[in-house]
């Protein structure tokens, strides 16, 4: 099975039971809730990875390191006695997965939406 289709029966399997877990009850509008939540969940995690692999943290951590290097003695005495370099290996991590999360997570936003306006504007 391929992980694009695992990754949807999860989804619709914990959106279903969500509101079971929230609620203790089922209806169809809290299953259209909880299917919007597990959308935008999916597109959180994707907006994470998105993050993570355009090294976004790396600055961050290059910045506080060099920071943290010049205002610390000890530190100073260590890098001049091993010559030690401000230039940190940077690993870059890349995740096959990430277009799956962004593709099923806005199918889903966009499905419930799509049902709850056509319930709200249509069901009346």
């Amino acid at each position: 099975m391929k992980f694009k289709n695992i990754l949807t029966i999860t989804s619709l399997g914990v959106s279903l039971s969500l509101p079971f877990l929230q609620h203790q009850s089922w209806s169809l509008f809290k299953w259209l809730d909880s299917l919007f939540l597990v959308g935008l969940l999916l597109l959180v995690i994707y907006a994470i990875m998105i993050l993570i692999e355009a090294e976004f943290f790396i600055a961050f951590i290059k910045s506080f390191k060099h920071f943290y290097g010049r205002i610390n003695k000890k530190e100073q005495l260590i890098r001049e006695s091993e010559i030690r370099s401000n230039v940190t290996v940077s690993y870059r991590k890349i995740f096959p997965s990430r277009k799956s999360f962004f593709q099923i997570g806005l199918l889903l936003c966009t499905v419930s939406l799509l049902a709850s306006t056509a319930i709200y504007y249509f069901g009346r």
